[in-house]
């Protein structure tokens, strides 16, 4: 990844003290004194010049501030922002040292020289002051993202990635900014001559029981219910086995897989209708874009987490409007394993993500397969993942030009599940929140079609 470094930095444009020395020593001669007023003024017009972002005016204003009194530290150090503000770096680094060596030292003064280095293409000088303004002022969120930016010039990757990680929960759009801007570790290469790898995933034992959501719990009970189980209930399939015991809905991927084909370029779309989602699982990876459907006339709450070893994380709350789509985007930690996506206000309406950093990776379909195409040759652990049961892991060679299989099999007893269904606290919504005639989206004229949920436990 190349870097333009003539355009990659903006320039601070606070002013470093908004206050003039107002104290003039009584032994000063009248001349001096008048000079010393004269300093004050233009200082503080100058100020006033740099707030309105009348940078060339600011830095004439300044410059007579100076004249009338050559030691106006403050004068100098607002000199160099005002230079920096159209592009006279050189002279700008002069008006900084200039204050410095008055005496004058700040972690905007570091900060916003290290910019004028960095505008240079003084990349090692412009890391060095960055440094010492975050020693000086660690919450300066911006000289961290400008410091990823400089350790990016410097092809440091990994200090970039470092300072993501930083970024995450100090400021979060500047931690996806520098992250976009970060090269990922998967390199996109041509495959010449590779392999499949198919099978199918299979599961032994007792197969969990749904989770079963009363209705009366949620709002728009009259349209939620158009998918339900005739008693009031929708449920919610974790667990879809097939009569001859195949699993539905596995993620399987590939670990370790450095370069090869690119991700699609679709974006992956999560469509609501009639308070459901079909995907019940994804694979996702880190930064990836959602599109987000709501094709049903009432609106849901969708909430985003992530799950860590350190435990779950929300990472978004918006409402998606009746009839609109929206864009969500799964920015998460770097550790993150799995992506939630859910309804606070239909819970029975989510979809669960596993994250990935490779495109090799597939869903089994409601027999169980899978297949993964155009694989580069070598050997790889291969990941098997449903939630709420134990990952099961496998190892494959994938041979130039040939085809591979691996199966894979759960156990019920392995499950570990909670069924959440009838342990709700505090707020349930009521059924006066509906009407027949007038529920969230209108009267029910659009879709006469019911869906009866069945379920029929399978046989050991």
């Amino acid at each position: 990844m190349k870097i333009n470094r003539t355009n990659f930095f903006s320039i601070g444009t606070g002013t470093f003290l908004l206050y003039a020395f107002l104290v003039l020593s009584a032994g000063l001669s009248s001349a001096e004194s008048r000079d010393s007023a004269q300093a004050t003024r233009f200082y503080n017009d100058g100020l006033q010049l740099s707030q309105a972002k009348y940078w060339k005016e600011a830095a004439h204003e300044f410059r007579k501030a100076i004249q009338h009194d050559p030691k106006h530290k403050l004068a100098f150090a607002n000199l160099g922002v005002a230079l920096s503000q159209i592009g006279q770096h050189k002279k700008a680094l002069l008006a900084f040292e200039e204050a410095m060596s008055l005496g004058y030292d700040h972690a905007l003064l570091r900060y916003n020289r290290g910019l004028s280095f960095a505008k240079l293409n003084l990349i090692e000088e412009a890391v060095k002051e960055i440094k010492i303004s975050l020693k000086m002022d660690f919450r300066n969120v911006k000289a961290i993202y400008d410091l990823g930016l400089l350790y990016l010039a410097q092809d440091q990757v990994e200090e970039a990635r470092k300072l993501v990680d930083l970024l995450y929960h100090r400021n979060n759009d500047l931690a996806k900014k520098l992250f976009d801007k970060t090269p990922p570790k998967y390199k996109v290469v041509s495959v010449e001559n590779g392999g499949t790898l198919s099978g199918r995933v299979t599961f032994k034992g007792k197969v969990p029981d749904p989770r079963f959501f009363p209705l009366i719990a949620s709002p728009n009970i009259e349209y939620c219910n158009r998918i339900s189980d005739g008693l009031g209930r929708r449920i919610l399939f974790d667990f879809t086995v097939s009569k001859s015991r195949e699993l539905k809905d596995t993620v399987i991927k590939l670990i370790g897989i450095p370069k090869g084909k690119p991700f699609t370029t679709e974006i992956q779309k999560v469509v609501m209708n009639r308070c459901h989602t079909p995907n019940y699982t994804i694979g996702i990876r880190n930064g990836e874009t959602l599109l987000l459907e709501n094709t049903d006339p009432i609106i849901h709450e969708v909430v985003t987490y992530e799950f860590t070893n350190r435990g779950v994380d929300q990472r978004s709350h918006r409402p998606v409007n009746a009839h609109t789509s929206q864009v969500r985007n799964a920015f998460v930690k770097h550790d993150t394993e799995e992506f939630l996506l859910k309804c606070n206000l239909h819970p029975f309406l989510q979809t669960r993500g596993l994250m990935v950093d490779n495109p090799y990776y597939a869903i089994t379909d409601e027999e169980g397969r899978f297949s993964i195409k155009d694989i580069p040759p070598g050997t790889y652990e291969v990941v098997a993942w449903h939630p709420f049961i134990p990952n099961q892991m496998g190892t494959i060679t994938i041979e130039p030009g040939q085809q591979s299989k691996l199966d894979f099999e759960f156990n019920g007893g392995d499950v570990r599940r909670k069924l959440y269904n009838d342990d709700w606290f505090m707020y349930h919504f009521q059924s006066m929140y509906d009407s027949f005639e007038n529920y969230y989206g209108g009267p029910r004229v659009d879709d006469k079609i019911e869906v009866l949920q069945k379920y029929t436990p399978l046989e050991d």
